[in-house]
């Protein structure tokens, strides 16, 4: 048996539409159950359900084989997993935004503390940043900062609170991820399963 590490909210919406298109019902009719399990188990695979930035975490220490996870987690902290593959869903992207007449940043409000100073570093620029957890968007209305630094999909939090995107940083995606001691050790197992979901041919 392979556990396969996942985590809920967009990312995991993202991977049943993924799998539904490719047919793959039969996990979809597990994973989909409503219940309060934190995992659950499909023939041959576990699937256990984590936070996003937890997921790497269960991958690194091998009580997950395999982990789904976006690549701002992976960008933002380093593991040592195995950096597998790019999947073909959870599309986003990093952007500074801010108010609509904002001319310039000094600070810069944002969760992702190491993406946000590897781009104003690159452009040289000097900028103070304050860490937050959540409704980031709140710190340019309240005066906290000049904008901030935070992945947008649709945009549609932004426009709710009178924010524009005033620069694009970098593309977000899924990512699979392995552990790299059992990726060899149930090699076969895995390479079953990544088939199967349509990551190899």
């Amino acid at each position: 048996m392979i556990t396969v590490a996942l985590t809920k909210g967009r990312l995991f919406k993202d991977f049943l539409k993924y799998m539904n298109g490719n047919g793959l019902t039969v996990y979809n009719e597990a994973l989909e159950e409503e219940t309060r399990s934190l995992y659950t188990v499909v023939d041959n695979v576990k699937f256990i359900f984590a936070k996003g930035p937890d997921v790497p975490t269960y991958v690194e220490s091998g009580v997950a084989d395999l982990g789904i996870v976006g690549s701002d987690i992976i960008t933002e902290e380093t593991f040592n997993i195995l950096n597998v593959s790019q999947l073909p869903f959870g599309e986003c992207h990093f952007s500074v935004a801010a108010l609509p007449d904002q001319q310039e940043f000094k600070v810069i409000a944002t969760k992702y503390m190491n993406i946000a100073q590897t781009h104003f570093k690159n452009k040289r620029q000097d900028v103070s940043l304050i860490h937050l957890n959540g409704s980031v968007e709140l710190a340019p209305l309240l005066g906290l900062s000049d904008g901030i630094v935070d992945i947008v999909q649709t945009g549609s939090t932004l426009r709710d609170n009178g924010l524009v995107e005033h620069e694009e940083i970098m593309e977000v995606h899924a990512r699979l991820i392995a552990n790299k001691r059992t990726f060899y050790t149930k090699e076969d197992e895995i390479y079953s399963f990544i088939k199967e979901i349509g990551v190899i041919e």
